[in-house]
């Protein structure tokens, strides 16, 4: 489906445009890197600034001969407003950003090690200093019961983690949400599936461990994350 629309702003297709190039980059680490592998399947959804607008992102896969991605432009709701292409993520981060104004950026995404662990049904402790030092939250929670929409979820768990950054799709992918933008949310992506890797490993040689609260005092204090994370109770030091 196409559609354009003469009122979009010149600010609003620009800004589509410079998120459709750092999508292409994002989606070339991801394989160079093995985040993404088989399908390719990464959708990554941003806020348009300002506005209650949302830009999807497709790649077009590892079997297509095309590399450029054209952004979809839709209102929260989904009604696509420019672009070739679906936009069926819009409406399910778009009520996260219409509720969640400090949440910029998402991606569904299927990567081996936390797509294996969305199998499980089990939440995802975070345990890996690369990804820890960079967020307060502890976890990836699991969404099993897919009568609930996800966003209708993520919102649920942001009541109870301010800080969230990830859920499981059970037994698929997952959802990562970004306050930054799309290129730091597309690295953070990097190191929790990094992450999720070296916690597999650590579990086949007899667990991997919680953090001592020295090495939580030292992630956070790299990241200006430390002051918070005592005012939370979360370190004590």
């Amino acid at each position: 489906m196409t559609t354009v629309e003469p009122h979009l702003s010149t600010e609003v297709l620009e800004f589509a445009a410079t998120a459709a190039r750092d999508a292409e980059t994002a989606y070339r680490v991801f394989h160079e890197t093995g985040t993404v592998r088989g399908s390719g399947t990464v959708n990554f959804v941003e806020r348009v600034p300002g506005q209650d607008l949302a830009v999807q992102l497709n790649p077009p896969g590892p079997w297509s001969t095309e590399t450029a991605i054209e952004p979809v432009i839709a209102t929260f709701d989904g009604q696509i407003l420019s672009g070739r292409g679906h936009a069926a993520f819009v409406p399910t981060f778009g009520r996260v950003f219409r509720e969640r104004p400090e949440i910029t950026s998402a991606v569904h995404v299927h990567s081996p090690w936390l797509g294996g662990w969305a199998q499980t049904h089990q939440p995802l402790p975070i345990r890996y200093a690369a990804s820890q030092r960079l967020t307060l939250s502890r976890q990836i929670y699991p969404h099993l019961d897919r009568s609930v929409n996800a966003g209708d979820f993520i919102l649920e768990k942001l009541q109870i983690d301010p800080d969230l950054v990830a859920i499981f799709e059970a037994n698929g992918g997952s959802h990562v949400i970004g306050r930054s933008g799309l290129i730091a949310l597309a690295k953070f992506v990097v190191l929790l599936e990094e992450g999720a890797n070296y916690q597999a490993i650590g579990d086949t040689l007899g667990g991997s461990q919680e953090f001592d609260e020295t090495n939580l005092v030292e992630q956070w204090s790299r990241t200006g994350l430390l002051e918070e994370a005592r005012n939370r109770g979360l370190v004590s030091r």
